[in-house]
This record gives C-alpha cells, sequence and structure tokens, in this order.
C-alpha cells in the first residue's frame, strides 16, 4: 500500500535517457492507461483552478451577482468542492495503481528515493538518466553566504526612501492602507502576469512539450541540468554546456550567462547563440518558470541571480574574469545588478533593454491609469537597468534593435528606443568629458537614424579619424590606466571629442537590424569591447 501511495504522489516522469559508449540518447516514458486517465484528470482539475485565479476579481463579481454568497450559495459551493475533492482523491488513487504497475517508473522512483537518503554522485548520476518533475530533483548547489561577503561590494541604502518612509505620520498610514492594498491587488493580480508572462502557469502548460524538447536536445548534448538554492529559498532551474578545451584562445573558456526575457526559458530562449559560437554557456529560469520556483520580484530575481554566478565560480569553476552576463529585454536587470554586485565579471552584454521600466509602462498604458501604474510599478517592480549597469566597470556592449516594438516607446521609432537612454547614461558616467550638451544634441541625431545608410551618411559626415581616436584612448590609458569616470578628452578641443564620443559609441553599441524577439544569430554574438585591451 505504501508503495501504491508513493507512486501516486510521485513526480512525473517524462523522458528516460539511455547512455550508448559516448552518446546520450532518450526516449518518451510510455505511461500506461490508468496513470494517463488519472493524470489527466488532475491536470485539468489544475487547469480549472488556474483559470478561476487569473480569473478571480471577475469570477468573485460574478459570483456576487449571482447570490453565491447566501446560505444557499454556500451550501451549493461546498457539495462542488467536496465534489472536485472526491473526483481529485479518486484521480490520483487511479494514477498510483497505474505507476505501480510500470516498471520504467517503479525503477525510477526506487533510484530517486536512494538519492534522497543518499545524495551521493553515483545516485545523482543514475538521477540523471531520466526526465521529471523538478520540484523533486535534489538541491546540486545551495546558496554561501561566505562568498558572497567575499565577492560583493557595498551599495548604501536609499537614504531618501528612508527618511521619506520615517517621516511619514500614523495617520498617514492609515488613510493611505486601502491604497497600499489596492496596489498590492492590482501588483500581484495584473502586474506581474503582464511583466512576467513565463511565469503565468497556463502560459508554461501551453509551451510544456516545447521546453521538454528544447530540454531534451541540450541534456543529449551533453548538458548538466542542476538545482540551485537561493538565499530565499527558491529553487532555480539551471542547465550548464561545458565547452572548455586545454587550449587557451578557446571561447569555451569563457562562460556566458544568459539572462532570459520576460517570457524566455533556457529551454527555448538565449543559450544557443553563445552556444553555437563556441562559448560554454549556463542557463537559468527565472523564479516562476518552468522548474524554478518563487515568484519574480525583484529581490527574488537578484537571488536568483546571485546564486547562479556563484555556482559558476565555485562549483563549475570559471573565475569571474572568464564570465560574461548575456541579457535579453527584462534579464538586463539581474544581469545590471550582478555586474554592479561582482565588479569583476569579464563582461555584459545588453540585448534589447532598457534603462529604467516607468517610463516604458507608462507607454503602454492609458494615460488616466499612468499615475496608479507608475506607483504600482515604483513599489514593486522597480527594474532600474541603468542605475545598476552604471555602476558595473567593466567590458560593456549594448545591442539596440532597430526595429524593435517593444522597447521603443513609438513602435519601430529608433529616436524613442529606450536602449538610447541606457547607451547615454553609461557614457555619460564613464565619459563625463565627451557627452556634454552640445554632444549630446550631435549624438542623439545619430542614434535617432531610422536606417544603416543614414547612419554612415552622419558618420561620413563627421569625419572621424577611428585610427587617430584608437591612439588617443591607448596614449590615455598608458598614462592614467581605466579606472571610471575618466577624464578621456579633457583637454581636447571640442571637435576632437565629438570624434572620440563617436568612437566610443561604435565601440558599445551594436545595432541589430530585426525587431524585439528575433533571435540574434550566432554569427553576430561578440563579446564586449575591452578598454584595458587598447593599452
Amino acid at each position: 500500500m505504501a508503495d501504491i501511495v508513493r507512486s501516486a504522489l510521485g513526480p512525473r516522469l517524462y523522458r528516460i535517457y539511455i547512455q550508448h559508449e559516448t552518446k546520450l540518447r532518450s526516449r518518451a516514458y510510455d505511461a500506461n492507461g490508468m496513470e494517463q486517465c488519472g493524470d489527466g484528470i488532475i491536470k485539468a482539475l489544475s487547469y480549472a483552478w488556474s483559470i478561476c485565479y487569473y480569473t478571480s476579481p471577475a469570477l468573485v463579481f460574478y459570483m456576487f451577482r449571482k447570490g453565491f454568497f447566501t446560505s444557499a450559495g454556500y451550501v451549493y459551493l461546498t457539495k462542488c468542492i467536496g465534489s472536485a475533492l472526491v473526483i481529485l482523491i479518486g484521480a490520483f488513487c487511479i494514477r498510483g495503481f497505474g505507476r505501480f504497475n510500470n516498471q520504467d517508473y517503479r525503477a525510477f522512483l526506487d533510484i530517486l528515493v536512494a538519492t534522497k537518503a543518499s545524495n551521493t554522485e553515483e545516485n545523482k548520476r543514475k538521477l540523471r538518466l531520466y526526465d521529471f518533475d523538478f520540484h523533486d530533483w535534489p538541491a546540486d548547489y545551495k546558496w554561501n553566504e561566505t562568498l558572497k561577503s567575499s565577492s560583493n561590494i557595498s551599495n548604501p541604502p536609499d537614504v531618501s526612501v528612508l527618511s521619506h518612509s520615517r517621516q511619514r505620520s500614523w495617520a498617514s498610514k492609515i488613510f493611505s492602507f486601502p491604497c497600499s492594498i489596492m496596489r498590492y491587488f492590482v501588483a500581484h493580480a495584473f502586474g506581474r502576469p503582464m511583466i512576467y508572462p513565463g511565469s503565468v502557469g497556463l502560459l508554461q502548460a501551453g509551451l510544456a512539450e516545447p521546453l521538454l524538447s528544447g530540454r531534451t536536445v541540450f541534456l543529449e548534448k551533453g548538458g548538466r541540468r542542476a538545482k540551485l538554492v537561493a538565499a530565499d529559498g527558491n529553487e532555480i532551474d539551471s542547465l550548464f554546456m561545458d565547452k572548455r578545451k586545454h587550449d587557451e584562445d578557446n571561447n569555451g573558456n569563457t562562460l556566458v550567462i544568459a539572462c532570459e526575457g520576460n517570457a524566455g526559458f533556457y529551454e527555448l530562449g538565449l543559450i544557443s547563440t553563445p552556444l553555437k559560437a563556441g562559448y560554454s554557456v549556463l542557463g537559468w529560469n527565472h523564479p516562476g518558470f518552468a522548474g524554478s520556483t518563487g515568484l519574480p520580484f525583484p529581490e527574488a530575481e537578484k537571488n536568483a541571480m546571485d546564486v547562479v554566478i556563484q555556482y559558476a565560480i565555485n562549483e563549475l569553476g570559471f573565475k569571474q574574469e572568464n564570465i560574461v552576463l548575456y541579457a535579453w529585454s527584462i534579464g538586463g536587470y539581474v544581469a545590471a545588478w550582478a555586474g554592479m554586485t561582482y565588479p569583476n565579471i569579464g563582461g555584459m552584454v545588453l540585448d534589447a533593454t532598457f534603462d529604467d521600466i516607468v517610463p516604458l509602462a507608462q507607454s503602454k498604458m492609458p494615460e488616466a491609469l499612468c499615475g496608479f501604474v507608475t506607483n504600482v510599478i515604483k513599489e514593486y517592480f522597480h527594474l532600474e537597468n541603468g542605475k545598476y549597469a552604471s555602476r558595473y566597470p567593466g567590458p560593456l556592449l549594448i545591442i539596440r534593435r532597430m526595429r524593435d516594438e517593444i522597447i521603443a516607446l513609438d513602435e519601430g521609432v529608433a529616436a524613442t528606443n529606450l536602449g538610447n537612454v541606457l547607451l547615454k547614461r553609461i557614457i555619460k558616467q564613464r565619459y563625463p568629458n565627451l557627452l556634454d550638451v552640445e554632444n549630446e544634441v550631435i549624438l542623439d541625431e545619430y542614434l535617432a537614424a531610422p536606417d544603416h545608410s543614414t547612419k554612415v551618411g552622419l558618420w561620413e559626415s563627421m569625419n572621424i579619424n577611428v585610427e587617430e581616436c584608437n591612439t588617443i584612448v591607448k596614449k590615455y590609458i598608458q598614462q592614467h590606466g581605466t579606472r571610471f569616470p575618466s577624464q578621456l578628452g579633457h583637454d581636447l578641443p571640442r571637435e576632437k571629442r565629438v570624434s572620440l564620443l563617436m568612437f566610443i559609441v561604435l565601440q558599445y553599441l551594436m545595432d541589430f537590424d530585426a525587431a524585439h524577439c528575433i533571435p540574434l544569430p550566432s554569427t553576430d554574438f561578440r563579446l564586449p569591447w575591452n578598454m584595458s585591451g587598447q593599452a
């Protein structure tokens, strides 16, 4: 009886891997009829619950109008819930009997139980031959306070925010309480699903087969899946593709950590681009995405990024200077935070990302809701990519999509692309003498160019001597080093400073003629310009 209960409550099994000499092959797990029937009922009830959850405001209003919140209504609801529970228990029993009579599932369950009892490398090696629900996967790495304290840089709290909260009176807090409740409700019921749609269970259910297929391809190519436990207890689903060789010039000795967008998963997302270019790659899913637990609020996002970097350094053996962060869209937030927190990281590539989420959210909302939406965003989802990225001192590359319909305030208009604001903020922080008011006007004109031919025409009209600019940069580095903010250009006439500014922009900005969601080809992927390499 205990084995049947254990089978009923066990994780879903998807694929079984078989080692053929040096190659790994897999086959789909063949569930029998009883398991399929029971599991189908459980899934249907789970989907129904998800629909009720995400439509709860409208559902509650409908139930109120139909009189469900009366004595008779409560009796009816109790009967419905009771019937659903009976059906659910019956479905678990059917699934348990089906799995108990399946030799493949019983063999898998024995290995899973043995691994949980003794998490040895041999048991984990056997368990990796199965693809199953990740919540039952034993932890491979846990966040380490010691490494955090030795690698982190101290960042003082925002005093203005703290003082503002202290100055508020009790009366003010009481009167603002209803608004706080409303903002909380909107942030969780509408804000999170809109900002991070990948965390919505129904979307994940619809993508279940593509996610499994994508993961299978990587695992059959030697990928290593691991569960990382963050500081807040969230479990992060990760996949490592090792391309290291003994040749020091090999791209595989550089690890690219991919930070996905708001509906991106490592199974289908960024990691293919650097992987095809020959780099070692570490992909991971945001909290609440696929196998990762939790919800993708800013603190959880930072904790997840933190444990991923610790895993790369501590467990996989990469030095910080051999790690490059590659982020797309909203993934730029955690990448920028990681760059600030781990300043020795070897580089950062920000693709189709923004400076601050507030103007982006405001541009997508009706004007009447702008004030309320702004308050919700600032309280729960204030993603200030530019603030963090400007505090990262290492090599950095911004990839701007010329036909971006998401990051641009006006769809497809290069001049309104928020990547422009991010670029200018970073250059202004790093090279304050180059980006003054007059030069900013020239840069804005260049960034507003709608196509490549217009940009080329503007570039040629400036008569920029790239070799001369390169020589000036090299000479400055030899004399003053590469620390930021740099005084580069402080002793040059305005014409030279304009040329130098555009030369720097050329190193920091890569334009890609595509829309927001078009994957970056591996042939276009490159590491950021390293200023110290100019010396």
